[in-house]
């Protein structure tokens, strides 16, 4: 047993080797000059007396072996060495080290962005007890176009009363609302919330208290719960702050408590939250499907998603064989049914697919790097044979030169793999610039420890591999044929050079996949820019502002609205002014389902849905949205006793097939016990314009667009266009200046140009796109390299024979077509490879795509063209090296 003592000492020798061999060295010379007098009293010469003395003490270097084992650890200061020898001979080969490097950083670099996305949005757990309990319901009507819509009142006090999979059930929203006092506003997001949303996540507060199911009614409901973060950043983590009072959408809220940090997992957006209240007219009978509020949910334990779906369904069935025959109706011919899904799943189902699909990218990177670096490795090994030799001549066992060369990759791994970390820190900032689109509520997604653990050691247990391929062909070589003389006529074995073939075809198929996928989404997005979007978006700026309370009123929003248009035209420059409910191509969140009067639509056919946008008289003009039919909106559909809508021509088209829309009725789905319509409350069509993708033109639900004049109800918020030829930085002070001077408390977001949001709409494909198509065009370039670097290698190996060939008579072109024809039969069986593979893969892109077909062939030739044309330009270059070598020379030379 070794003591602590003896640890210590051999420690410390780690630190003192200069030292100690000094020490020793020394010591050793006094041993032998104490020998060498001793030998010279007894009558020798001195010569004589010095080499007996060196007898008598024994072979020097032996000795210090020993001592160097009984004071340190000669293990690890072999494997010092060993990293030493690696530093040098990296050092000796910039070019290899350089390509390598850059090779491993961009791979690893690639990964491990894509990973730490994944990681935290899909693989990490979210930070509440047993997450995996934590389930979202909400309803589905395919049939309507409608794959996903949240739950009313009446559905919450159901499954709260009426299921026994659940330990609490709760509701939880967000809303967009004005904070502070008049002349001082902000606009920020909160969240509204039954109390038992609290249990369900499993939290407690951090400082005060939260409110409970007493407080989720009309008047006692004026309480908030700050975030964590929000504390700290507006109130300085003052614990004394649950005395204070916050003005929301100028009412009175009194602050009772903090929630922890992990509420913001579950609502990154959400800076308090405040209960949420209901009227009775929300649990009355035809209000069920009033769907506005998420509703949320904790399994009991050994409870299942499935059981508690089943559950709903029991619940809607109740309600089905009770409900009267037109909401019946409407359920048969919406397909209506429940869902019960996992919260994290359901979270990220939007952009799953997109991730799958980048990371499935990203490792087919990593796997023609890979590809390449073993090539290096191959090639950089063989060239060292004879360096091999004469180490195993040395006395050096297969051991220790396989664990010096596997050292020397190693090191070259994790350099690699430290420059792709930071690589992966820089594309970081950029992910979450997306995430935060597509998925608003999530956190920023960081290089997590628990991702960075798992992608070094995965990227480690690669680099391993990799680096026993060449490691391989050592334990191979034979060395018991004495000393090879080094030669530029040396070659690889037979081996060798058909592994490195396949590993070159392999590289060039993985390309083509990821060409072929980056061709796919390329032509997909110029159909979907190609769409007309039924307006002129030219020189018409947009933005949103917040309508005050005092505003909303229905006896006072038609003159609001009128004060607000008439300030915006007083603008210089300004040809026109709307408002709407919202702005094209940033999506409309207002369906509702409909019957057309006097309907030719067979019985059983999918439930009529349309969604609504309200718009003020210019707004057609404003955004130059042609009419097909009928008339725009006019001052005489704001009056009393008119109803008057606008329609786009897909509803036209089908809902009013072969003939005019203009007059048509039709009348919106009335809940049970809902008060009956009078004549002047059935909706008249007055006009049809052009079809306006208003939620991008990728929106898959089909389902088209009713206008209704704005003035006819109150609205939290609206969106405001101006069409001028001035530019927008010119107009938009202008703009601010008359909100601030119509009321001071009006908050101007979001402005931009109405290019500027159509242009925006594309972001999230425009991004999946690119980086796709970064990662298909930086395997074609290490494929290209891999072509390059494997016959300009195999050019230097057989410069003899190439000037054998020359001298009997080989013309250029045929030693062209000689080395050519090597790289010729790889890439055609690497194209046939990845084009078998690309259309077998396709289909996984098939949701990404835009009315193409994920087999298209323009898609398909256009890249193999490319991917052949660089190939073979790779392979050019060594051949034209080799064509020009000189007969004479190379003969002279060997």
């Amino acid at each position: 047993m070794i003591g602590i003592r003896q640890i210590l000492s051999r420690t410390r020798a780690l630190f003192q080797a200069k030292k100690l061999e000094s020490d020793m060295a020394e010591e050793m010379r006094l041993h032998l000059e104490h020998l060498t007098r001793e030998n010279t009293a007894n009558g020798l010469s001195p010569d004589e007396a010095r080499f007996a003395a060196q007898r008598q003490f024994g072979g020097a270097d032996q000795i210090k072996e020993q001592c160097r084992d009984g004071r340190g650890w000669r293990m690890v200061e072999e494997t010092m060495r060993d990293f030493r020898v690696g530093a040098r001979a990296l050092r000796k080969s910039p070019g290899f080290t350089l390509v390598a490097l850059i090779t491993l950083a961009l791979c690893v670099g690639a990964n491990t962005a894509i990973f730490s996305v994944i990681y935290a949005l899909l693989l990490k757990p979210l930070p509440f007890p047993e997450p995996s309990r934590i389930v979202e319901i909400y309803n589905l009507f395919p049939k309507a176009g409608l794959p996903k819509e949240p739950c009313s009142i009446i559905q919450y006090l159901e499954y709260k009363n009426q299921t026994s999979s659940y330990d609490a059930v709760g509701l939880w929203g967000s809303s967009i609302v004005t904070v502070g006092e008049e002349g001082s506003t902000d606009r920020i997001m909160e969240a509204h919330c039954t109390a038992e949303m609290f249990d369900i996540l499993g939290l407690e507060p951090v400082i005060g208290r939260f409110f409970t199911l007493d407080d989720n009614r009309p008047g006692a409901d004026k309480e908030i719960v700050l975030t964590q973060s929000f504390w700290e950043s507006h109130f300085a983590g003052n614990p004394g702050f649950t005395s204070r009072t916050m003005r929301i959408d100028g009412d009175t809220y009194r602050i009772i408590g903090v929630a922890p940090r992990a509420i913001e997992a579950f609502d990154a957006r959400a800076k308090f939250i405040k209960p949420l209240a209901w009227t009775p007219h929300s649990v009355s009978p035809y209000s069920r499907f009033g769907l506005n509020t998420p509703l949320y949910a904790r399994l009991k334990a050994g409870h299942s998603a499935s059981g508690a779906l089943s559950e709903a369904e029991a619940v809607e069935r109740r309600y089905y064989e009770v409900a009267p025959a037109n909401m019946k109706a409407f359920l048969d011919n919406a397909g209506h049914r429940m869902a019960v899904e996992p919260i994290q799943a359901e979270r990220t189902r939007p952009v799953t697919p997109s991730l799958v699909l980048l990371q499935g990218a990203a490792v087919f990177v990593l796997l023609v790097g890979c590809v390449n670096i073993a090539n290096l490795l191959l090639a950089r090994t063989n060239s060292r044979q004879h360096e091999i030799a004469v180490r195993s001549a040395l006395g050096a066992s297969r051991g220790t030169i396989v664990f010096q060369f596997m050292t020397e990759y190693m090191m070259l791994t994790l350099l690699g793999i430290g420059l792709g970390i930071g690589i992966a820190l820089g594309c970081l900032p950029v992910a979450n610039h997306f995430i935060t689109k597509v998925l608003p509520n999530a956190l920023p997604v960081g290089l997590d420890a628990g991702a960075f653990l798992i992608a070094t050691g995965l990227f480690v247990l690669i680099g391993l591999a990799v680096g026993l391929l060449p490691v391989l062909s050592i334990l191979r070589t034979n060395r018991t044929g004495g000393l090879p003389v080094y030669s530029r006529v040396a070659s690889e074995s037979p081996r060798v050079r058909l592994f490195s073939s396949f590993l070159v075809t392999g590289q060039i198929a993985a390309a083509l996949v990821l060409l072929s996928g980056a061709g796919l989404l390329a032509r997909s997005f110029a159909k979907a820019i190609s769409v007309d979007p039924g307006f002129e978006s030219a020189h018409v700026l947009a933005a949103n502002i917040a309508v005050p309370g005092i505003y909303r009123r229905e006896d006072r929003s038609i003159a609001f609205h009128e004060r607000l248009l008439r300030a915006l035209n007083e603008i210089p420059g300004v040809e026109s002014a709307a408002l709407a409910t919202s702005v094209p191509f940033r999506g409309v969140d207002n369906s509702n389902p409909f019957t057309i009067k006097d309907s030719t639509r067979p019985p059983g056919a999918p439930q009529a849905v349309a969604q609504f946008i309200g718009v003020s008289m210019d707004y057609f003009r404003t955004l130059h949205i042609p009419l097909l039919e009928g008339r725009y909106f006019d001052q005489s559909d704001i009056t009393e006793g008119r109803n008057a809508h606008v329609v786009d021509e897909r509803f036209a088209r089908k809902f009013f097939p072969g003939r005019s829309a203009v007059g048509g009725r039709f009348s919106y789905e009335r809940p049970p016990g809902a008060p009956q319509e009078k004549d002047s409350d059935v909706p008249i069509i007055v006009g049809v314009v052009r079809w306006v993708p208003h939620n991008g033109v990728e929106d898959r639900s089909d389902n088209p667009f009713i206008y209704y004049p704005i003035d006819k109800k109150t609205q939290d918020g609206l969106s405001v266009f101006v069409r001028s030829p001035r530019k927008p930085g010119d107009l938009v002070p202008a703009f601010r200046e008359k909100i601030r001077a119509l009321d001071p408390s009006i908050p101007l977001l979001n402005v931009s140009t109405l290019q500027e949001a159509v242009d925006g709409s594309y972001e999230n494909r425009e991004a999946i796109m690119a980086l796709l198509g970064g990662f298909a065009a930086l395997a074609l370039f290490l494929s290209a390299i891999g072509i390059y670097g494997v016959l300009a290698y195999d050019v230097s190996l057989r410069t003899r024979e190439i000037g054998i060939r020359g001298a009997i008579g080989a013309s250029r072109p045929q030693i062209m077509r000689l080395i050519m024809g090597q790289a010729a039969w790889k890439i055609a069986v690497g194209s046939v490879l990845g084009l078998v593979s690309a259309v077998m893969l396709s289909r996984y892109i098939a949701d990404l795509l835009y009315e193409l077909s994920p087999t298209d062939p323009w898609a398909y030739a256009s890249v193999s063209l490319l991917l052949v044309a660089v190939a073979l330009l790779a392979s050019y270059l060594p051949a034209r090296r080799a064509a020009a070598i000189d007969p004479i020379r190379a003969l002279r030379t060997e």
